[in-house]
């Protein structure tokens, strides 16, 4: 009962697998394909076996007719006999006959007793095919013809016959060979067809079980050791098992520095509340400490590391971000000069652009004296993904060349005489690094500090 049950149910998931159904579509397709090809033949081989048995009998019928001559008597007659040992032999398939009105038919020997039937009353001049009914059932194939010889004003209908017996057999056997031969090729194709989609489909297999191997923990990617149209998919499944280890690897390690930056404010309140003091400056310095760092965290926790769809019009959120900073800086009458192709696109969130430019172009606004350049410049794709250069310059004082990296850090600030928590660049280099691109500050030519990301481009 439970094997009948299932039989259907592992059927149909049989055929909706991916297998199943290159199968079933290879199956169907080469199974029509060797029936057209089947019936094609079959018919090409009974149209040719047909056409040659006309033929010979259209030669017989010139014979027959050019042999023909008219005795004194008025009797038709051949002048030479017509060689073929089956026109002597009783029954053999093979006749003749020539009729006359009002004659008895003049008939080859292979008919014996028996006569070919007639039709006087219409003329056929024109070489015409019938089928009639032969001597002992035959079913015979029929050439008919008037002819009016040059001795005599009388109309003859030349007859020749042939028995339907032998192509018959002829086509039955070619049928039956081509029909092993067709079965034996569908067979062979359904073999070959079943290696071919097991060989071919063997390394989607092998990503099942690596990406089992890769959850249970005994691999860590997929690797590079693919056919050239899986290794796309491989490697994006690679960087998706990247950036999800990236985003773990963050949440911990914010969640880590969360609780160690609370750990020495929360002391000290509790030891306040233990032994108060009535020193308000003192809890108010504490809650702001404990109130940056959970700020802090939020906002890198808040970086989407992923694409948006569509894509974001880089141009237009620049602009956005420009007129925002000269607003901010207005004291200083800050000259933008801002180049960007319009139709660029960034492959991500706009909370995350906006926090990216917006950090490092509120920098360069803050230790600016008077210019800041932004440039965005489209890159080479690699690996299969498209990235843009994203470069912001001011003419500031610049830092010293062991500072450059550091600024990079947690807390490190470019001035400590600029208001600020040293947090933008850090979260700067999160979001960067979580889409996968780079982040670098150099010396900039106009004598400042130089900012370069490297962020996806949407395509």
């Amino acid at each position: 009962m439970t094997e009948t049950a299932t039989a259907p149910e592992t059927g149909r998931r049989f055929f909706k697998s991916l297998t199943g159904r290159l199968l079933l579509a290879a199956a169907i397709w080469s199974s029509a394909s060797l029936l057209i090809g089947g019936y094609v033949l079959s018919f090409a081989f009974r149209s040719y076996i047909q056409m040659d048995m006309d033929e010979r009998m259209g030669v017989l019928m010139d014979t027959m007719v050019g042999a023909s001559e008219i005795s004194t008597d008025g009797v038709l007659r051949f002048s030479r006999p017509l060689f073929d040992q089956r026109f002597v032999t009783p029954y053999s398939g093979m006749y003749w006959q020539v009729s006359e009105e009002g004659q008895p038919a003049f008939r080859s020997r292979s008919l014996w007793d028996h006569e070919l039937e007639a039709d006087l009353s219409s003329r056929r001049f024109a070489l015409t095919f019938t089928e009639k009914e032969g001597p002992e059932g035959q079913v015979l194939r029929v050439l008919e013809q008037d002819v009016i010889l040059p001795e005599a004003d009388r109309i003859f209908r030349y007859m020749v016959a042939e028995d339907t017996a032998e192509i018959t057999d002829a086509i039955k056997r070619f049928d039956g060979l081509l029909l092993v031969a067709l079965t034996t090729i569908f067979v062979m194709f359904s073999l070959a067809l079943i290696t071919q989609v097991r060989y071919g489909l063997r390394p989607l297999r092998s990503i099942g079980r690596k990406l089992s191997a890769i959850r249970s923990g005994k691999e860590a990617r997929l690797g590079e050791d693919w056919p050239e149209d899986l290794k796309p998919l491989a490697e994006e499944i690679d960087g998706l098992l990247e950036q999800n280890e990236k985003l773990v690897d963050r949440a911990r390690t914010h969640v880590g520095n969360l609780a160690h930056a609370l750990k020495t404010p929360l002391s000290v309140l509790r030891n306040e509340i233990q032994n108060p003091t009535g020193d308000q400056r003192l809890y108010e310095k504490q809650l702001r400490a404990m109130e940056d760092h959970i700020n802090h965290h939020l906002k890198r926790a808040r970086i989407a590391g992923g694409g948006s769809g569509k894509g974001l019009a880089v141009y237009d959120r620049l602009q956005k971000l420009e007129r925002a900073i000269a607003i901010m800086y207005k004291d200083k009458n800050l000259i933008i000069d801002m180049t960007c192709p319009s139709p660029l696109k960034f492959d991500g969130e706009k909370e995350d652009f906006d926090e990216i430019v917006g950090n490092i172009m509120e920098n360069a606004g803050k230790f600016a004296v008077s210019r800041i350049e932004v440039r965005v410049t489209p890159l080479p794709e690699k690996r299969n993904r498209a990235f843009f250069e994203l470069r912001v310059d001011d003419d500031g004082k610049g830092v010293p060349d062991d500072a450059l990296e550091t600024l990079f850090e947690r807390g490190k600030r470019l001035d400590e005489h600029v208001p600020g928590t040293g947090l933008g660049l850090a979260i700067v280099r999160d979001i960067v690094d979580m889409y996968g691109g780079q982040s670098r500050l150099e010396h900039s030519p106009l004598g400042g500090l130089s900012v370069v990301l490297i962020l996806p481009e949407k395509r």
